[in-house]
């Protein structure tokens, strides 16, 4: 029996990363990996209990991080003496860090205690926070994508040491989910046309970029209606850009719903997204699983996920009007738009299912019990070579920011200080 404490620190909210997790622990093989969970969100810590799951939640302050705990050395080194605490009382084999943050005190809690740490990293982190984190430093890196892993390797970690695990879809849970027809519930006709998008209501997902593509297609009298299910800070603004561009009546915020898989089963007729970062996109995979051909941007880790033509429509980033002419693409061209739902979801099938995934995290798990040389020491696995790609990748923001700065100050600012004072 290998014992493994899975740390994640996220929001309160189940999201990608979360959900990830959840799949991965709910069906490791229990007869081979016993999993014991620290985190420090409620809703995830009761998920993990349905599980029948030890739970441990806690507050974590992020050294150098959100300006709560910036200077929090106390609250740092309570968490490092509590890591020692659980893998002392469950005679811990293996750390996973499901994010970025948790890498930065179980990086000493594996090294006093000689165990493996695994760094599962969900989204890409600036430079600034692979290194206060210790990203180059744990015994192993999985990243979702290779845009996430790129990363390491420019700053010089030993390829060796990183891995590419893509996410894993619970398809016979998805394809259980009970249809969930939106059409009367928002009054919507069978000739209306109904895009659906899951995300949060923040800017990195672009679903400004949605609002302002229907209301282009709207312009044109195509029945199109955006819905959107998810939550967060840009509610509000998003609700007045969709008033702005007279399209209030076409736009239905449905808030988090727990109903996706349903909703993505009951008759919409594609999913689209305006993502202007995503190293995945499993919401896209998930739409791809129920039939839905998807409309998204070809940026980060999507192209490994939709293919472009095939499973979907992959997009210019950050513009409305090639995100308009897709959708009405689909609209006119209905038997494209079954052809492409039909093959995403047997690309799901053959590609990212949930038994894949985990057989790759099981045999990872172990290798790194049986291999002691990736168990952390008080100096191992800093090499100077990362250190060097670190400092030099610190340079190349720098001379970036600066030219940008020249470029985008007003040209009076750029010229010399003789000609600006004449």
């Amino acid at each position: 029996m290998i014992r493994i404490l899975f740390t994640h620190y996220g929001d309160k909210q189940i999201r990608g990363s979360e959900r990830c997790l959840i799949d991965l622990v709910k069906h490791l093989d229990r007869g081979r990996f016993l999993p014991v969970v620290w985190c420090n969100g409620e809703q995830l810590a009761h998920e993990m209990r349905e599980l029948d799951v030890l739970v441990y939640q806690t507050d974590f302050p992020i050294l150098f991080g959100g300006y709560d705990s910036r200077y929090d050395f106390r609250g740092f080194r309570a968490l490092v003496r509590q890591g020692e605490d659980i893998v002392r009382t469950h005679a811990i084999d293996i750390l996973h860090a499901n994010s970025g943050a948790p890498n930065q005190w179980l990086n000493l809690v594996a090294r006093r205690c000689r165990l493996p740490l695994l760094s599962h990293l969900h989204s890409r982190y600036p430079l600034r926070d692979r290194f206060t984190l210790g990203l180059h430093h744990t015994s192993r890196v999985v990243g979702v994508s290779q845009p996430i892993i790129q990363q390491l390797l420019d700053d010089g970690i030993d390829p060796g040491r990183v891995k590419v695990i893509a996410n894993g879809i619970d398809t016979e849970h998805q394809d259980r989910a009970e249809p969930v027809n939106l059409r009367p519930e928002l009054g919507l006709c069978a000739q209306d046309f109904i895009a659906f998008t899951a995300a949060s209501l923040i800017h990195r997902k672009g679903v400004d970029l949605l609002i302002q593509a229907v209301a282009k297609l709207r312009r044109r009298q195509l029945p199109v209606h955006l819905v959107i299910a998810g939550d967060g800070p840009e509610k509000e603004s998003l609700q007045a850009l969709s008033r702005q561009c007279e399209v209030e009546h076409a736009i239905h915020f449905l808030g988090s719903r727990d109903d996706v898989p349903g909703i993505l089963r009951g008759g919409i007729d594609a999913f689209v997204s305006g993502a202007r970062e995503e190293v995945f996109g499993l919401a896209l995979a998930e739409a791809n699983l129920a039939s839905i051909a998807v409309i998204a941007p070809a940026v980060g880790g999507i192209p490994g996920v939709i293919a472009d033509n095939l499973t979907g429509l992959l997009v210019p980033v950050d513009n409305s009007v090639s995100i308009a002419q897709a959708i009405s693409c689909l609209y006119d061209h209905p038997e494209l738009k079954r052809k492409l739902g039909d093959a995403g979801r047997q690309r799901v099938l053959d590609c990212f299912r949930i038994e894949n995934y985990v057989a790759h995290f099981e045999a990872l798990y172990l290798e790194l019990y049986a291999d002691t040389s990736r168990h952390l020491r008080p100096f191992s696995n800093i090499s100077a070579r990362s250190l060097l790609g670190m400092l030099a990748g610190a340079g190349k923001v720098c001379l970036r920011n600066t030219v940008l700065s020249k470029s985008t100050s007003p040209a009076s600012q750029r010229l010399p200080l003789r000609l600006r004072q004449s």
